[in-house]
This record gives structure tokens, sequence and C-alpha cells, in this order.
């Protein structure tokens, strides 16, 4: 949690934390426009123990809002959401959501336009495809201006976790490790974390990284982590359900 206090200096436009641990489809919200490291309840939450937990250090894009209504995670229909990156022209999403009849965002931050956007897809497709899915719609509407559209969304049966970056863009020449997703644990019985950005998950060698375009599913159960890599336009099967269990997911930098 230090770490995570250090960052909060760079990510320093509030913080917001996402747990599952009562009852499936029940999430607990905490979210402060604070700097985790100026905020007594950041200190307070960080020592509560948790086996689902998401949290999430904002430093807000330019022009996206720096209000509750663009804090992280985001919550809707069963999922608890967090994104790290940024497009262009999320208010072209926002009209063709309008225009498909999608669930609509209450703000102006382009992540809960992606959000809304996954929402949409996925009540027509798998989890995984509608997350790609939602990814590849907002890359269309920004003309191909963005950086990143890495994912987490936490659900009842586990955590879907979500790397995707645009590569050979100034910003990765000079931070290679800005937007690669790092990952701990995914054995039964052993838990998984997740993080994206500015962090370690413990000593080199006991994390690995995601590749880009990987998306990786860690059971709710047991923390075993697959890859569900979705191949967009082919079927697939949703993994079961599960009790609520341990696992932590974190995302670092959001839009």
């Amino acid at each position: 949690m230090a770490e995570l206090v250090d960052l909060s200096h760079e990510d320093c436009h509030g913080w917001g934390q996402a747990t599952m641990d009562s009852a499936p489809g029940k999430f607990a919200v905490r979210r402060c426009l604070e700097p985790a490291f100026m905020c007594n309840e950041f200190a307070r939450v960080s020592r509560m123990p948790g086996k689902n937990v998401m949290l999430h250090l904002r430093q807000a894009s330019t022009g996206m809002g720096q209000g509750f209504e663009s804090s992280h995670p985001f919550i809707a229909d069963g999922m608890a959401f967090c994104h790290n990156g940024v497009f262009k022209h999320p208010d072209r999403l926002r009209k063709w959501l309008a225009s498909v009849g999608g669930p609509l965002p209450k703000g102006i931050c382009d992540s809960e336009a992606y959000f809304c956007a996954i929402r949409y897809f996925a009540q027509k497709m798998d989890l995984p495809q509608a997350i790609a899915a939602a990814a590849n719609k907002a890359i269309e509407v920004s003309d191909d201006r963005w950086l990143a559209l890495n994912t987490m969304v936490l659900t009842d049966q586990g955590v879907y976790v979500y790397n995707l970056y645009k590569e050979g863009t100034a910003i990765l020449r000079d931070l290679p490790d800005r937007y690669r997703i790092q990952v701990r644990g995914g054995a039964t019985g052993h838990g998984f974390v997740a993080g994206s950005q500015g962090f370690s998950l413990g000593r080199p060698g006991q994390q690995q990284w995601m590749r880009n375009g990987q998306m990786l599913f860690a059971r709710a159960g047991n923390g075993d982590a697959i890859d569900v890599t979705p191949a967009i336009g082919e079927a697939s099967t949703a993994p079961p359900a599960h009790t609520v269990a341990n696992q932590q997911v974190r995302v670092g930098v959001g839009a």
C-alpha cells in the first residue's frame, strides 16, 4: 500500500474502491476526490481486509471531468469497471449509444462511455467479446486517436483483465511499461492480483506481464486465471459462475 500512496502524488485526482465480499452482485463502493496520500479514508480503507477488491487511483485526462461523475470504479448491471488510458471523441461514442438504444453515461468521462458500450454489447454476447467489441468501437470513433483501453471488470464470477494499448506512441517510447498490465498468482488457491501502471507486485520474477491484446479471467472461487482473449465474431463459452472468494484487482490510472 505504501507504493500506492506514493503513486497518488502523480495520480492525484482522487481514488475509488469497489468490493464484493458480502453477496454476489452487491458492491460496497467508496470514492474520494482527494489524492490518496491526503485522505484519511484511504488510510482506513487500505487496512480493511477484503477478498474481492478493485482499487483505482485517478489521473484525469484533460477535459474528462474531475467530479464524482467521472470517478472510477463505475458500477452497473452487476459489474464494477475501471479503465486506464484515453481515447478521443467520447461524445461520438455517446451519440452512437443513443442511436442504438444503449445505456447512456451520466457524465463526460470517456471511461464511462466505454463502460456503457461494454454494457450494451454484453446484452448480445459473452462478456469477453463485449469488452473487446466496446474497445474496438472506442477506437473506431476516436479516428485512431487513442493510447490505451486497459480494462478491469469485476463480476460475481470473477475479474476480467484486458490489456490493450497503441504501440509506437511517443509516451511508450519514453515509458515502455506505461500501459503494460502485470499480474501475479492465478494458480489454484493462491488468489490473483493485477495492476496497471506504477507499482510492483512483489519481487522481480514473481509477476508476469500481459501481452498487448490479451484478456485474462480470474475465477472468484479460487483465483485461477485463464486466457479468454476473444476472437471478435466467434462464439465463446462464458466462464461458469462461482462463489465469490479470493482475488484482488487494482488498476492504477484512469482517464
